[in-house]
């Protein structure tokens, strides 16, 4: 009860109100991005049912296999990716996409994730968004103290069209159903000539059960994980090492990110060299 109580005050302080019919996910979608029809056609600003959710500490997922929401969607709708989105152009159905920034928010290693790069009994470590606020408060640091840290947040923003709406945001929460939720962020085309959009973010807050602040804290525990984690979706350390060239090809400098894929190339790196000529290493 004390975690269905900390996430509706979330949900309260993201949004004071949501309203609107719900998004229904189609039979047999497995978290996927696909083609097809979706069980019930809605509008695009239309929000899902996971309003109070509960948390599967077991699977370490939301029950009901969505993530949470209390925010109307965006009209036209824009997805800001941060993550494997950056990368993975073509698991999302658009109409047109741009780099650009959220600026205030910055993007942490922060998120256990059990149902793509880890499991329930290893959990592997991805990237979420927190504000500039939550991240000061979780390292315990004066305000502006925290410099080293690249605030704003480089991604890719996509414009989706109306006719696909609904299977993308039902896709998108399956996907993001282990401790994301929804918030709306502005995103700064790198473009100058394009006009600043309202997007759709999905993001895992200090608050939600996945959030792990040590991963931050402690960047030589968290390196160890992604190193010699593997889920679903694939190797832990691929996720990291993808994210890092997409950073690096657009000429962004994110510290935590760069430290990270380094440490982890390291211990790589050195696994490799200790298994060298070792049968089955």
């Amino acid at each position: 009860m004390m975690v269905v109580s900390m996430v509706e005050s979330i949900l309260r302080e993201v949004c004071e109100t949501a309203s609107g019919p719900i998004l229904l996910r189609s039979e047999g979608a497995k978290g996927r991005f696909r083609k097809g029809t979706t069980t019930a056609r809605t509008a695009p600003h239309v929000v899902p049912a996971l309003l109070s959710p509960t948390w599967n500490a077991e699977l370490g997922v939301w029950a009901g296999d969505r993530a949470a929401s209390a925010v109307d969607v965006p009209s036209p709708l824009w997805i800001f990716g941060y993550g494997s989105l950056c990368w993975k152009n073509d698991e999302i159905l658009h109409t047109e996409r741009f780099v650009g920034r959220a600026a205030g928010w910055r993007r942490v290693f922060a998120q256990r994730s059990m149902d793509h790069r880890g499991t329930p009994g290893r959990p592997g470590l991805v990237a979420t968004m927190i504000t500039d606020a939550q991240h000061t408060a979780m390292l315990d640091l004066p305000p502006g103290e925290d410099g080293e840290w690249a605030t704003g947040v480089c991604g890719v923003c996509y414009r989706i069209s109306d006719e696909h709406a609904a299977e993308v945001l039902d896709a998108l929460d399956f996907r993001e159903k282990g401790g994301y939720m929804r918030a709306l962020v502005d995103v700064t085309p790198s473009d100058k000539a394009r006009a600043t959009v309202r997007a759709l973010l999905y993001t895992a807050t200090p608050e939600n059960p996945n959030f792990d602040s040590s991963a931050v804290k402690d960047m030589a525990a968290a390196a160890q994980v992604i190193a010699h984690t593997t889920g679903p979706s694939g190797p832990n350390s691929d996720y990291l090492f993808a994210l890092a060239q997409f950073l690096e090809e657009q000429g962004e400098r994110d510290a935590h990110v760069e430290r990270l894929a380094e440490a982890v190339e390291r211990i790589i790196a050195a696994s490799k060299a200790v298994c060298k000529g070792r049968e089955g290493c």
